[in-house]
């Protein structure tokens, strides 16, 4: 099942909102404190139930949390809802008429055991297929990743007692029958696998020959002897080098780009308007702004106080038998009208002027956001031009320019006569900001990515042969995964050190328990454990644990990832996105961060993104660019 939608209700930092996914892998990004890991802790917490669900609860509100998760899948769709502090929990299912029908309604606390839980879980196991609070919680709670094993390499208690049971109801085979059935098996997997990975190696080369063909310069004919490509003699030529790389070296130190779009100093001026453009709309808000909360609406005390003393007068002239009372009812009587009307003129007075002030305000709030609008395309553009695209850096950015001019001109001129600068180059317009090709710096990487991946089918074209020439099955060199009902340690194992293969980039290959203990295979041989690993390869174990598992019993449920981890290298990083692009493609991944760079690669590659720092639901957009908009005068 697809999970669509996560409805929240005064619930942490985001009070009452919606938030929208789909098939595929789905961005969650965003700063610190913005809610990344409290929107994907929302799955267990509404699957399973969370302790203290008060604590979840939106700061000053009174009334009880509440969140909700949407699945769809095959035309079908399914509500589940949970009052996060009393744990009442309702399981709706759409049919095909599109009423939605209870399955479930009670209470289920974390950790009980009631008939109500029995007959909640037994519904949780025919729509998503996995039985049991411990799996559920290791498939969909990114917190317990690292708690898989401990320090010496045991599995820990919560997840290793329904793991060993279900080996125990496992029935023995003949262990022939087992070594056949197993070969037979992993070369079916491994050539769908093959057949698949061969097409993307072929469409991936064609696709890189396409990208270098779209940034080179076309060939201008044949060269006359002697020459260099740009046309120059080639003793020339080496001098026009030396001077291309010397400024090269120069306009680094100081900072600035080597490659930038023809159309650069347009863009900066453009920049440049619309910042004194936003300065003057300040100048001309805040005036406005403190002259609006200076408008106090007039007193009442005055009229009120008039009214007690022209009631009170001849309530009391009248009590003594006054002669005066005729006097003082009508002296009170003028009082009121005189205090009364001059309340409502004033009163009148100042509603008209605040009306008038509301106008102004909203017609310069209104002028101000065309212009934000305006400059956050300016700054998308910015970015797919490889470029810096906040306000202060495209300050930076000008006055570097201006400072250089001479240098930067200098150097595009050599880059001309020696060949280097395509005419056709495309500026920021041709390559609008929604283009997600490739990028001339991006092309090293790619092509190392499609290194590894020929690497990988040479490896596994190897193994394959291998096995038709009637060599032993071994799990972990190809991609057999065991079927969702042989869940079992034994079958575990070999597709967590597949996946760590991948992870590690070949470093680790298999995984086995020793005394129920891990360990991994640094070498042929040599078995070590978790513990005199580094850091990063336990975290590398814990993330290949949970993908196995998904792989195996998790398919009809998303994978939520709290951000990669820290303590990975580049290429690790590398290795596992391809691993949950790979994953991404049939099954749903939820997958937090706050790299920008990964963002801006998701923007590229057209993954679903949630943008937590854009908006939060139920609150207004708070920038800080927008927030300290009278400031731009500054720069």
């Amino acid at each position: 099942m697809i999970l669509r939608r996560i409805t929240v209700e005064r619930y942490g930092c985001f009070g009452s909102g919606e938030f929208e996914f789909r098939r595929g892998l789905n961005l969650i990004c965003g700063g610190n404190e913005t809610g990344k890991s409290l929107l994907l802790a929302t799955l267990p917490a509404v699957v399973l139930g969370v302790e203290h669900g008060m604590r979840l609860r939106s700061w000053g509100d009174s009334l009880s949390c509440r969140a909700s998760l949407l699945f769809e899948a095959s035309g079908r769709a399914v509500r589940l809802s949970r009052e996060l502090e009393s744990n009442l929990v309702r399981l709706e299912e759409q049919g095909a008429d599109g009423q939605w029908r209870e399955g479930f309604a009670g209470r289920v606390p974390p950790g009980g055991k009631t008939p109500d839980h029995q007959q909640y879980f037994d519904h949780l196991e025919r729509l998503f297929g996995v039985a049991g609070m411990p799996l559920l919680r290791a498939l969909l709670d990114s917190s317990h990743g690292a708690a898989v094993f401990d320090g010496e390499g045991r599995m820990a208690e919560w997840l290793a007692a329904p793991l060993h049971s279900a080996s125990a109801e496992q029935p023995a085979q003949p262990e022939k029958h087992d070594t056949a059935a197993a070969r037979q098996a992993e070369i079916a997997a491994l050539e769908a696998e093959l057949a698949t990975d061969r097409e993307e190696y072929r469409k991936g080369q064609e696709y890189l020959a396409w990208v270098r063909k779209r940034w080179e310069k076309p060939a201008s004919g044949s060269k006359p002897a002697g020459k260099s490509p740009g046309g120059q003699p080639a003793g020339r030529t080496a001098a026009l080098a030396q001077q291309h790389r010397d400024l090269a070296m120069e306009l680094q130190r100081q900072g600035v780009p080597l490659h930038v779009p023809a159309d650069l100093a347009e863009l900066l001026a453009t920049a440049d308007e619309l910042r004194q453009e936003l300065a003057a709309l300040q100048l001309e808000l805040a005036p406005l702004q403190r002259s609006h909360q200076a408008l106090a609406m007039p007193a009442s005390t005055l009229p009120l106080a008039a009214t007690l003393v022209a009631l009170a007068a001849p309530g009391i002239a009248y009590y003594l038998n006054s002669p005066w009372l005729v006097a003082l009812a009508s002296g009170g009587a003028v009082l009121l009208l005189l205090c009364w009307g001059v309340f409502l003129v004033r009163l009148n007075r100042v509603r008209g002027t605040r009306a008038g002030l509301d106008r102004e305000i909203g017609e310069i709030e209104q002028r101000r956001s065309a212009a934000l609008t305006r400059q956050s395309a300016l700054a998308e553009r910015f970015v797919a031009a490889g470029l810096p695209s906040t306000p202060v850096e495209m300050v930076k950015l000008q006055q570097l320019c201006q400072r250089n001019q001479a240098q930067i001109e200098r150097y595009q001129d050599l880059g001309r006569q020696l060949g280097l600068e395509s005419p056709n180059m495309p500026t920021v317009d041709q390559a609008p900001a929604d283009d997600r090709h490739l990028r001339p710096e991006e092309l090293p990487d790619a092509e190392k990515r499609l290194a590894d991946l020929s690497e990988s089918l040479r490896r596994r074209e190897a193994r394959l042969q291998a096995l038709h020439n009637g060599g032993p099955a071994l799990a972990n060199a190809g991609c057999v995964l065991p079927a969702s009902g042989s869940l079992t340690v034994k079958n575990l194992l070999p597709a967590i050190g597949q996946l760590l293969d991948r992870l590690t980039n070949g470093r680790y290959r298999e995984v086995r328990l020793e005394d129920e203990r891990c360990q991994l295979e640094a070498s042929p041989g040599q078995w070590v454990s978790p513990s005199a690993c580094s850091r990063g390869t336990v975290e590398a174990l814990a993330l290949a644990f949970r993908l196995a598992l998904y792989q195996m019993i998790g398919a009809r449920l998303p994978l939520p990832l709290d951000d990669l981890p820290a303590s990975f290298e580049p290429r690790r990083r590398q290795a596992t996105l391809r691993l949950l692009e790979r994953l991404a493609a049939d099954h749903q991944v939820l997958l937090a961060t706050c790299d920008d760079e990964l963002a801006r690669r998701a923007a590229r590659e057209r993954w679903q993104v949630v943008d937590l720092k854009l908006k939060k639901p139920g609150q207004a957009i708070v920038d800080k660019e927008t927030a300290d908009a009278g400031q731009l005068h500054l720069l």
